[in-house]
């Protein structure tokens, strides 16, 4: 029997092209998150035109600034400028199960 290619109804609203999942959406105020014993503010920007890149914490991986990313900050710091740091989405999102140790920690 040959098979269709027709999507099926599942019953749940489709979600448009568009529309990033809850998790991924960009939201430009900062959220709090208690993680390595100290309060970080996260954010997650946009992909822009800079030209800079980013050294993740995470997977030591380069995170470009054309990529959309999550930039990560103690919240209790001084300079919060010179403290911040570049994570991939999907790092920051699995940061309690990566090995301690790092230049974030």
């Amino acid at each position: 029997m040959p098979r269709s290619n027709r999507p099926r109804r599942s019953g749940r609203p489709a979600r448009g092209r568009g529309e990033a999942p809850p998790a991924l959406r960009r939201d430009p105020t900062p959220s709090q998150v208690r993680w390595a014993g100290q309060v970080w503010a996260a954010r997650q920007v946009r992909p822009n035109d800079t030209g800079r890149v980013y050294r993740c914490p995470g997977c030591q991986g380069e995170v470009g600034a054309d990529v959309a990313h999550t930039v990560v900050w103690p919240v209790e710091s001084m300079n919060q400028v010179d403290n911040r740091r570049h994570w991939h989405t999907v790092c920051w999102a699995a940061r309690e199960r990566r090995r301690p140790g790092g230049s974030w920690a």
